[in-house]
C-alpha cells in the first residue's frame, strides 16, 4: 500500500544519534518563570487526568510537565524512526508473511483482522507506534516499540500539553505536534493514496462493545471521541460512525456502514478488545481481503511490540548483518536482550539460563508480549534460589526475554495532594513515550511515579500508581528567556491564568 509518503527517504545521522542525550531541562528555566508556572498550576483546576493514587490512599498530582529541548526531541524522533525500521528489517530476515512472523515470535494473541498470508510490508508495520523509553544517565534506552491498535494517551497527552502551555502562554514553552492531528494527517494521506485525489472517500470510526475491566461488564465505546472527530472534520475528512454489528458488504465486496461505502477504517480499540461484534469483524476481514478498504493501522503491526524483536536486533549486531552505525545505535539505545521460549535448542537455552543465574542482579525478566508490568521479575528483587525456577516456569507459559536492567534517571517533581493540598517534592523515575506516525514524532506521553515511590526498581505503569503526564518543548538553548517575561528589572509581566 502506497501512503504517498516515502518513510525512509529521511537522511539519518546515525553516528550522531549514538551520542544523543535527553534531559528534563525544567531546572534550567528562569527561577521566576518556574515559580509563576507552579503558582498558576496550583491555582487551576480540572487536572484529574494526571493524578495518581498511592497505596496509602493519597491522591497526588504533579504540578508541572517534563520540559525537553526541541533539538533533543527531534533527534529522539529520528532515533525512534530508525530503530523501528531496523526492528521491522529484523523481522523480514526471519519471515516473509504475517503467518510466518506469528510462528517465529510464538505470537498467541487473537487478532480477527490479521491476514496470515499477507506479505510483510515495512511501510505498513511502521506507520503507528509509541515506544517506551527509559533515560539512563541521559541516554534513551528503548524497552519496547508498542506498535498496536490499543495505544493509550492519544487524546489525554496533547490535551495536557495544551493545558500546561496555556498556563503561561508567553513562557516560550510549547507542545510538540499533536498526535491527534498527526494521525488525522496520516488518515488523509491514506485516503489520497486509496481514491487517487485529495477529496472524496470516507473514514469509518467504529462504535464497538468491550469489557470494562474494572467493572467486568460490557460497555459501549466510540472511536470518534469529540477531539478526534473535530480534528478529522477540520481537515475535511468525511467521517462515518457506525456500530460493528451494523457493518455489511455490498454485491461488489465493498464495506457498507450506515448504508454508505467505506474506504478507510480507523482501528483503535483503546485498552479493551471488542466483543459481541455481530459479524462486523467478518465484514471487515472480507473487505480487507478483497482490497476494497484500507485499515489504519494494520493489526499485524501489533507483533512488532514483541520484545523478542529486541533480542533479534542484538543477534543481528553479533552476526555482522547491520552497518556499523546501526550496530552502534542498537547497542547504545536498546538494552542487551535475549529470548527464552522461542529457540528449541537445549544447549542454547541452557547457556541462557546460566547467564540468567550468574547475572541475576543485572537482569529483568519480562513476557515477550505483555503490558502493564504483568509478569515482570527484577533479578535484584528475587532470591538467588527462586530466580532460575521462576524464569523457567514463566518461559514455559509464553516466550520471555531477559533484558539488561536499566537504572532509570530520576527527575525532581513537585506534587500536591488533591485532598489536603499538601505540597511535596520528590525524585521520581519516568518513562517517555513519543508517538511515531509515518516516521515523525507527535506528542510525548510521560509516565512517572508519585512521591511515595520506593528507592529500588519499579514498573512505571498507570496501573501501578504512576501519574500520566506529558512534555513541553523548550527552544534551543533551553535557558532562552522569552520576551514578555522579563523586563529590565527582571519582573514578570504576564496576565494571570483563568482571567485573573
Amino acid at each position: 500500500m502506497n501512503t504517498g509518503l516515502d518513510l525512509f527517504s529521511v537522511v539519518f545521522d546515525r553516528e550522531n544519534l549514538s551520542d544523543l542525550l535527553v534531559q528534563d531541562v525544567w531546572d534550567t528555566l528562569p527561577e521566576e518563570l518556574r515559580k509563576e508556572f507552579l503558582n498558576r498550576r496550583t491555582a487551576s483546576a480540572d487536572w484529574e487526568s494526571c493524578s495518581c493514587q498511592e497505596s496509602d490512599g493519597r491522591r497526588w498530582e504533579p504540578l508541572r510537565p517534563v520540559v525537553i529541548g526541541e533539538g533533543a526531541y527531534r533527534r529522539l524522533e529520528s532515533l525512534a524512526a530508525r530503530l523501528l525500521h531496523l526492528a521491522v528489517d529484523s523481522c523480514r530476515r526471519r519471515a516473509s508473511t504475517v503467518g510466518e512472523l506469528c510462528r517465529a515470535l510464538g505470537f498467541r494473541h487473537e487478532h480477527p483482522l490479521m491476514d496470515l498470508d499477507r506479505p510483510l510490508v515495512a511501510a505498513e508495520l511502521t506507520r503507528y507506534a509509541r515506544p517506551d523509553i527509559l533515560i539512563e544517565q541521559g541516554r534513551p534506552r528503548f524497552l519496547e516499540f508498542n506498535n498496536c491498535t490499543r495505544l493509550g494517551g492519544v487524546t489525554v497527552t496533547p490535551q495536557l500539553a495544551e493545558a500546561y502551555a496555556g498556563l503561561c502562554s508567553q513562557s516560550g514553552l510549547y507542545p510538540p505536534p499533536s498526535v491527534v492531528t498527526a494521525r488525522s494527517a496520516a488518515l488523509a494521506r491514506t485516503l489520497r493514496a486509496e481514491v487517487g485525489h485529495g477529496n472524496g472517500g470516507r473514514i469509518l470510526m467504529p462504535v464497538y462493545r468491550a469489557i470494562d475491566k474494572p467493572a467486568g461488564t460490557v460497555r459501549r465505546y466510540e472511536t470518534a471521541r469529540p477531539t478526534i472527530l473535530a480534528d478529522a472534520q477540520r481537515m475535511g475528512l468525511e467521517v462515518v460512525q457506525a456500530d460493528l454489528v451494523d457493518l455489511r458488504l455490498d454485491a461488489a465486496g465493498r464495506l457498507l456502514a450506515a448504508d454508505v461505502p467505506i474506504d478507510l477504517v480507523l482501528i483503535e480499540w483503546g485498552g479493551s478488545r471488542p466483543v459481541d461484534d455481530g459479524g462486523g469483524f467478518d465484514a471487515l476481514r472480507a473487505a480487507d481481503r478483497a482490497g476494497t478498504i484500507e485499515l489504519f493501522p494494520r493489526t499485524e503491526s501489533a507483533m512488532i511490540s514483541s520484545k523478542a524483536i529486541l533480542s533479534w536486533l542484538h543477534e543481528d549486531c553479533d552476526a555482522g548483518v547491520l552497518a556499523a552505525a546501526d550496530r552502534a545505535l542498537v547497542r547504545t539505545h536498546i538494552p542487551w536482550t535475549v529470548c527464552l521460549g522461542l529457540d528449541g535448542d537445549p544447549a542454547a537455552q541452557g547457556t541462557l539460563l546460566r547467564v540468567a543465574t550468574g547475572e541475576r542482579d543485572r537482569l529483568v525478566a519480562k513476557p515477550a508480549m505483555g503490558n502493564a508490568g504483568r509478569g515482570v521479575l527484577f533479578g535484584n528483587q528475587t532470591s538467588a534460589q527462586d530466580w532460575p525456577s521462576a524464569v523457567v516456569e514463566a518461559a514455559r507459559e509464553a516466550p520471555m526475554v531477559l533484558q539488561q536492567r536499566v537504572e532509570s534517571d530520576r527527575m525532581t517533581m513537585p506534587f500536591r495532594d488533591r485532598d489536603s493540598g499538601q505540597r511535596v517534592t520528590a525524585q521520581v523515575p519516568f518513562v517517555l513515550s513519543p508517538f511515531i506516525i509515518d516516521g515523525a514524532a507527535a506528542s510525548l506521553a510521560v509516565r512517572h511515579m508519585g512521591p511515595g515511590v520506593p528507592a529500588g526498581d519499579v514498573v512505571i505503569g498507570v496501573g501501578r500508581g504512576a501519574c500520566q503526564s506529558t512534555a513541553l518543548l523548550a527552544p534551543e538553548p533551553p535557558t532562552h528567556r522569552p520576551r514578555g517575561w522579563f523586563g529590565d528589572g527582571g519582573e514578570i509581566d504576564q496576565p494571570g491564568v483563568n482571567g485573573t
